[in-house]
């Protein structure tokens, strides 16, 4: 069978049986035969070094893909925080807190912001704020620890129109 070609169903097969495939007719795109099965085999041989090989960023530490805007997750008085930006603002409204500018700080306030035009009837936009403050006039107060290239963000800025139409309260980007 020098010089003729094999579909990776008749590779298969020739694995399983250890039988040549039959001759067949057409413009299949195959493998060649004698060289090719010595190579895969060769592959197959090698198959599970390349799997652990994939894995050497899991086992060495590095199995977190880099984030989109290149924030990094901290954690602050046992609370993770999405960013270092995030996690300043809490600080700061903390120190507000206890100097008795603010009443109390909420984080992951989530609001719904009901259907939208594509939405299903069992899909319902939602927006989570980072922190909702109440002050020392109970005054609502949505703050959003956002990056300038965040803040142009189509999405949010949809959801920033849908919470003031629908809620009256203004998202300020801190």
């Amino acid at each position: 069978m020098t010089g003729e070609h094999w579909t990776t169903e008749e590779y298969r097969k020739y694995m399983e049986t250890g039988r040549m495939p039959e001759k067949k007719a057409g413009n299949v795109k195959r493998f060649t035969t004698e060289e090719s099965v010595k190579k895969m085999e060769k592959c197959k041989a090698t198959a599970h070094i390349e799997d652990e090989v994939s894995r050497w960023p899991y086992v060495f530490g590095k199995s977190e893909k880099r984030r989109k805007y290149g924030n990094e997750p901290v954690t602050v008085d046992g609370i993770r925080f999405d960013s270092k930006h995030e996690a300043a603002v809490y600080q700061e409204l903390m120190l507000k807190v206890k100097a008795g500018e603010l009443k109390c700080v909420c984080r992951q306030v989530k609001f719904d912001l009901g259907g939208g035009p594509y939405a299903s009837e069992d899909t319902q936009y939602k927006y989570i704020a980072d922190f909702v403050t109440i002050d020392k006039e109970d005054r609502i107060q949505v703050l959003d620890a956002k990056s300038v290239i965040t803040r142009k963000n189509r999405v949010y800025l949809d959801k920033k129109k849908r919470m003031l139409a629908q809620w009256g309260l203004e998202i300020v980007e801190v």
